[in-house]
């Protein structure tokens, strides 16, 4: 078994035996020898060992990862043998005069011209690629972006991200069809070097070479300069839009997963004065509760930690070497979606069925026409210690502040009945994994009301007792008062009541402290002159 030897070409690890390796590094020895004293020779050897590496790197396959003797061979027979160079120099020579009026070479392939370039080199690839004159190319696109009305300075745009540049000899060679072997390398290396020289000259002659600038070339290079700037504005504004997006959102979820608020609080829930991790511990149990909590952390801090950092690199321009910080990241955000999906759907499940246990009670008798409707204890927020309440103070969920236990709040409904009595319907709802334990988690919701002459008092609260976790249970009332009756409001009832049938649609803070009575159409505001 031959031995495998590691090597390194042009910034690229191969793999080759040791044949293989000693005819390679004698291939290469040779072409050294014979660029080290020619002018340019430095920068010939380094594209003809990029070409090299490419040719290379085409012969690695997956199931043959190791470079032999005939793969060597196959590149020098396309490279061609520094034996036959100077040979080889002078017939390219007479070809090239006698070459001229041949058609174009096949193979041609697409790359910005950055030698023949006013802004990046677009026209200049086309150019070359189609066999046209650059030049022409640009006249086109003046007219097109004027008659189009800038829509085609967008399809330059994207022409110039599309099309990559070509950076090296083998590149510019492969734009113009030519084949990428030694004698077309040193023979483009040395046509750049008397670019240069001529470049040199030009500048001695400053006027001259000014005014045989075209005005084609002066609107490019205006415009080029203009759409530089204008991207690197919008650059840096989107990374100014990234940073201050990703921190207010971010201050915005560690405000609420371990603060009572916000820096930059959601205006559209109000009354939560505890974190979000608390709500979730009130209904799940100590473990799961952790998982999802650590899950839920991950999956929102991540992308906005990313969004951050992708904004500061926008507006700084610099390059790191994150690629394994990035990689590390995307997998463990993917992991913390996919626990936070596997323990979020066990949780649901667990409050997947409900149950409503209702009780009526018939007031057959009162001692009055009129029935006085009045809160229980004037029970403030401010008793519990911690709660999360939506659009009113009392429509919510709570902690009390001495015995730990669940509290929610009362909701009423005032309708018209269809007896001769009033009626108070209580209707208790709970949540459960069955409808058994639904049942008994309603069971266990405990409210307090009281009647005594006409005086109607209803808790603003309810209870639940001997419960580990939130059920999310309620508690509703149906108040039905029969045609001809009346109700005081009590000033306070607005916390309880929700909703009330009135023949004027009246809202209910505007209902509170006065006197209705039922009709047909509804509540009517009572008016004492009839009476008298």
């Amino acid at each position: 078994m031959k031995k495998a030897i590691k090597i390194n070409i042009s910034g690229v690890i191969f793999h080759i035996d040791e044949d293989a390796y000693e005819n390679l590094r004698s291939y290469l020895d040779n072409v050294s020898a014979y660029f080290e004293k020619r002018e340019g020779g430095k920068e010939v050897v380094q594209d003809i060992e990029t070409r090299i590496a490419e040719l290379l790197q085409d012969r690695v396959k997956d199931h043959k990862q190791v470079i032999i003797v005939a793969d060597v061979e196959e590149v020098v027979a396309v490279m061609g043998d520094p034996a036959y160079f100077a040979e080889e120099a002078e017939e390219v020579e007479e070809e090239a005069r006698t070459s001229a009026e041949k058609p174009p070479r096949r193979n041609r392939r697409l790359y910005r011209d950055p030698d023949n370039s006013v802004l990046g080199g677009v026209c200049g690839g086309l150019g070359s690629y189609l066999g046209i004159d650059p030049v022409i190319l640009r006249i086109i696109f003046i007219i097109l972006l004027i008659v189009g009305h800038g829509v085609w300075a967008l399809v330059y745009i994207v022409l110039w991200i599309a099309i990559p540049k070509a950076t090296t000899i083998a590149q510019k060679l492969e734009m113009k069809g030519e084949n990428v072997n030694i004698s077309n390398i040193e023979k483009k290396v040395r046509e750049e070097y008397e670019g240069v020289k001529s470049n040199f000259k030009k500048m001695k002659d400053g006027d001259t070479y000014r005014r045989s600038t075209g005005a084609i070339n002066e609107i490019f290079s205006v415009l080029g300069k203009i759409v530089l700037v204008v991207l690197k504005i919008l650059l840096i504004l989107v990374g100014v839009t990234f940073i201050f997006a990703g921190f207010a959102l971010l201050m915005t979820f560690l405000g609420a997963f371990f603060f009572k608020s916000a820096i930059f609080p959601i205006t559209s829930i109000e009354g939560i004065v505890f974190p979000f991790s608390t709500i979730l511990q009130t209904v799940t149990e100590p473990i799961p509760a952790f998982i999802l909590l650590l899950s839920i952390f991950l999956t929102v801090t991540i992308p906005l930690v990313a969004l951050i950092y992708g904004g500061i690199k926008l507006i700084f321009n610099f390059r790191a070497k994150d690629r394994g910080i990035g990689v590390a990241a995307l997998l463990i955000w993917i992991i913390s979606v996919v626990m936070l999906l596997t323990f979020g759907a066990m949780e649901v499940r667990k409050y997947s069925s409900y149950s409503t246990l209702s009780d009526s009670y018939l007031f057959e008798e009162l001692p009055s026409e009129t029935l006085y409707l009045h809160p229980g204890d004037d029970v403030d927020v401010a008793g519990f210690r911690s709660y999360i309440s939506f659009d009113r103070p009392f429509r919510g969920f709570f902690i009390g502040k001495m015995d730990d236990s669940f509290y929610g709040g009362v909701q009423m409904n005032i309708r018209q009945s269809r007896t001769e009595d009033v009626e108070l319907a209580v209707h208790r709802e709970a949540r459960g994994p069955s409808g058994f334990q639904a049942d008994r988690n309603a069971e266990k919701i405990t409210y307090g009301w009281s009647q005594y002459d006409s005086v109607l008092v209803l808790d603003p609260f309810f209870k639940i007792s001997q419960v580990s976790n939130w059920n999310f249970s309620t508690i509703s009332l149906t108040l039905r008062i029969p045609e001809g009756k009346s109700i005081f409001i009590d000033e306070k009832m607005d916390r309880i009541i929700t909703s009330a049938r009135t023949a004027d649609r009246v809202r209910i803070r505007d209902m509170t402290g006065k006197k209705w009575i039922m009709t047909s159409e509804g509540l009517k505001l009572y008016d004492e002159a009839e009476l008298n």
